[in-house]
Parts: structure tokens; sequence; C-alpha cells
């Protein structure tokens, strides 16, 4: 009696082991570029010009302000030691000051650029995020890894590039 039940619960173990064997080989694994297909998305070329186009508008202001402080600069080189000191010490403040609003503006343009990418570019990472999640769940996918990431990508995995590009239209 008892080697009966003892070879009803190995059956049923070898039954599990065999079912969970099976669910395992039954995962399906697919693989992207997310990076490639971010940098080929139709509106990525629009967001680049947007982004470079405000950079040229501060480099412009950059460049007018550091052509102040050298001309300011090399006027008190100039004629430092023929003005008092009162005006000699103004003039140093100015220069001073000068000096520090083009390194604050400096500090205010790179974040305001650094917002601008990230207002224009986390709309278009949302949208390849959710077209590989439609993909991975129409198709059946366990995992999509993404290769621009350097994640180990399973030898046997599916390429889902193309599917994530229709489901964006591209």
């Amino acid at each position: 009696m008892q080697s009966n039940n003892f070879m009803k619960q190995f059956l049923l173990l070898f039954g599990l082991i065999g079912l969970m064997s099976f669910g395992a080989l039954a995962q399906k694994f697919g693989h992207i570029d997310a990076q490639n297909l971010l940098l080929n998305l139709p509106e990525r070329a629009a967001a680049q010009a947007s982004i470079e186009t405000s950079a040229m508008e501060f480099e412009k202001e950059m460049t007018r302000m550091q052509e102040d402080l050298q001309t300011k600069y090399a006027e008190y080189q100039a004629k430092a030691e023929t003005w008092p000191a009162a005006i000699r010490e103004s003039k140093e403040r100015e220069i001073q000051s000068l000096d520090q609003g083009l390194q604050e503006f400096g500090t205010t343009v790179q974040a305001e650029l650094s917002g601008l990418e990230e207002s224009l570019l986390s709309p278009m990472i949302s949208r390849v995020r959710d077209a590989i999640e439609a993909v991975g769940s129409e198709h059946g996918f366990t995992y999509i890894f993404d290769s621009s990431m350097g994640a180990t990508l399973y030898n046997g995995g599916e390429d889902v590039t193309d599917l994530v590009r229709t489901k964006l239209g591209m």
C-alpha cells in the first residue's frame, strides 16, 4: 500500500516536472535594437531640428556675451593703469559680473536644452515602448530584450524590429 502511495506521488511529481519543462520550452523570446528604432522614427528629425535651432540661438547669445566680456577686459587691460582706483574697481566688478553671468547662462542653457530634449523624446520613447509591449502581447512573446542596452540576447530569439516598425506605422 505504501509503495502504491509512493508511486502515485512519484508519478505526480514527474508529471509536474514535465509540465514545468514544457512551459519553459513554450516561452517565446524576441529582441530589438530600440535605440536604432528611436533614431529612425519620422518625428525624430523634427525633434532634432528643434533642439539644434534652440542650441544655435543659445550659442549666438553666448558668443555675444563672450565678445562683450573680452571687449571690457581688453579695455580694462589697456586703461587700468591710467584710471583712478574707483573706476578700476568698478570695471573689475563689472568684468567679474559679466564672467559670472556668462557661467550662469551656460548652466541655464545646458539645463534648458536637456529639458527640451527630454520633452521632445519622452513621447517617442513611450510610443516605442507601447509598440513593443503591444507586439509582445499580440505575438505571445514572454520577453523582448533590448540589444541596444547591452542585454544578453537569447540566441534563438526572434528579431521583432519589423513587427514593431509595422506597429509604429513605419
